[in-house]
């Protein structure tokens, strides 16, 4: 965990203390600064004129986490955050654009933000005022800002950030996402760039849930959307942010069963959202369509997040990976699921895995043994912001879905590549836990449940609640799980 610096610190110990030593006070502090950066801060603070107590509570190089969102000097006040990059040369578009990011992931905390960008080459410092003009200044306006800020203590700056709040879905925030108000993690920018850049017929963008896979593969389809015909095929009902996207914003998004409409547009570019739920048939056609056309497909792919026994078997990404002329960028990080959610949930499949759940209070756990009392449940709390995900029905032999249907909000097949705040989801009979921990199912149809329950809590963003009907055993066993782990802690 990052603790706060003196600057006059951090330069006396890098030119006093052995560099073993200073390299263990970094350590401490968690800090990773390289020499250039000690001596570009130390050539910076040489031109204030202050006094020696308004050089401390600085945070350096804190990033938010999963996203990987950088900051060199970081100092927060209950008036407003001062933000300063270090630079060694100018590079006037490059500086800009990176304290108008910063600022939009500083204004989560509700503070006005002070925006700088300190250049080591010529000893310069330049400010990005409240309507974004980045223009050069003195030193004497950021000493006043620097002596007038009321110092805010934090005991842990992560605590600040909620990582998921940075995601922004095409589907649940249609107008941010058209209007371009988000930014990519650093990974995603790299895969950006590289996909633009590239000539592949073929390219797969592969990620679990959360990894921000379908935010990429839509900000690629905007960007190529500027200068080129292109179209997304949807492998599903459409849902009401692509409507919204179609219908407002004049995109241009088919769901996979009228997949053959491309023959009519004439895309030069095919986006494919959920490639892993396509029918091998679909995905045949549409890569003889690519190939026959001379064109261009990049396909949005997680293996594992399939909704019915038969596409177990379509192995779309081993289909894809036998073609010539294809990339694949795979994103490892997840954004829209917090830690400690993605720990509960990993824990919640295996309960060997429970060992790494430090913290459920975003976690919610209801048992009930009549259905009708748990739906009934479920009404107050869609009510009061929950969205309910449940399970989709399925006409031939699917009693035991039936008996866990709640009848309310979105089932698992409409909320594909959707996000949600607070999730609430049902556990019914037909759910077990094996002898080694692992969750299965009782009775597979044609929709797997367990399948379904993957995909539905991993549609939340912040809250998870489990309404438990008529299995007290998987109660039993999922709450001693959560038990004994709050006993390891304490």
């Amino acid at each position: 965990m990052k603790k706060p610096m003196d600057l006059n610190s951090l330069v006396s110990s890098y030119n006093f203390l052995s560099k073993e030593t200073f390299n263990e006070l970094l350590r401490f502090f968690d800090f990773d600064l390289r020499k250039d950066e000690i001596e570009q801060i130390s050539k910076f603070i040489d031109n204030l004129t202050i006094d020696n107590k308004y050089f401390g509570y600085f945070y350096l190089g804190y990033k938010i986490p999963q996203i990987d969102k950088e900051f060199d000097l970081l100092r927060f006040g209950k008036n407003y955050i001062l933000n300063v990059e270090i630079k060694s040369i100018l590079k006037v578009d490059t500086a800009k654009e990176q304290l108008i990011k910063n600022r939009y992931y500083l204004a989560s905390l509700g503070k006005k933000i002070k925006s700088f960008t300190y250049v080591a080459e010529h000893n310069s410092l330049y400010q990005l005022d409240d309507d974004e003009n980045f223009e050069q200044i003195e030193f004497d306006v950021f000493e006043k800002l620097l002596t007038s800020q009321k110092l805010e203590h934090h005991s842990n700056l992560d605590d600040l950030f909620n990582p998921s709040d940075y995601l922004v879905s095409p589907f649940n925030d249609s107008e941010r996402f058209n209007s371009g108000s988000y930014f990519l993690t650093k990974q995603q920018q790299e895969f950006k760039d590289a996909i633009i850049s590239s000539s592949a017929t073929f390219t797969i963008i592969e990620g679990l849930p959360g990894t921000g896979k379908t935010l990429l593969l839509y900000d690629l389809a905007k960007e190529f959307n500027k200068s080129h015909d292109i179209v997304i095929i949807h492998t599903g009902t459409l849902n009401t942010g692509h409507l919204i996207l179609n219908q407002q914003y004049k995109w241009n998004i088919i769901p996979i069963k009228e997949c053959k409409r491309i023959e009519q547009i004439k895309p030069q570019l095919i986006f494919v959202d959920e490639t892993q739920r396509m029918r091998p048939s679909q995905l045949d056609y549409l890569i003889r369509y690519v190939i026959e056309n001379d064109i261009f497909c990049i396909f949005s792919i997680d293996p594992r997040q399939i909704l019915s026994l038969q596409e177990w078997n379509y192995d779309n990404k081993r289909k894809l990976m036998t073609l010539e002329d294809i990339e694949v960028y795979k994103l490892s990080k997840k954004i829209r699921t917090n830690k400690e959610l993605g720990a509960f949930i990993k824990g919640l499949f295996n309960l060997n895995h429970m060992k790494y759940c430090n913290n459920t209070d975003n976690i919610s756990i209801h048992y009930f043994n009549d259905i009708n009392r748990a739906r009934g449940f479920a009404e107050g709390l869609e009510i009061e912001g929950w969205q309910v995900i449940d399970y989709t029905g399925e006409n031939w032999n699917g009693h035991l879905i039936e008996k866990m249907r709640l009848y309310r909000g979105l089932n698992a097949h409409g909320v594909l590549g959707q996000e949600f705040d607070k999730v609430l989801v049902l556990v019914g009979s037909t759910f077990y836990y094996g002898e080694d921990g692992g969750l299965a199912v009782r009775g597979k149809n044609h929709y797997d449940p367990e399948r379904m329950f993957y995909q539905s809590v991993t549609r939340a963003r912040k809250q998870i609640m489990l309404l438990i009907v008529n299995n007290p055993e998987f109660m039993t066993k999922l709450i001693d799980a959560l038990n004994n782990k709050k006993k390891q802690l304490s």
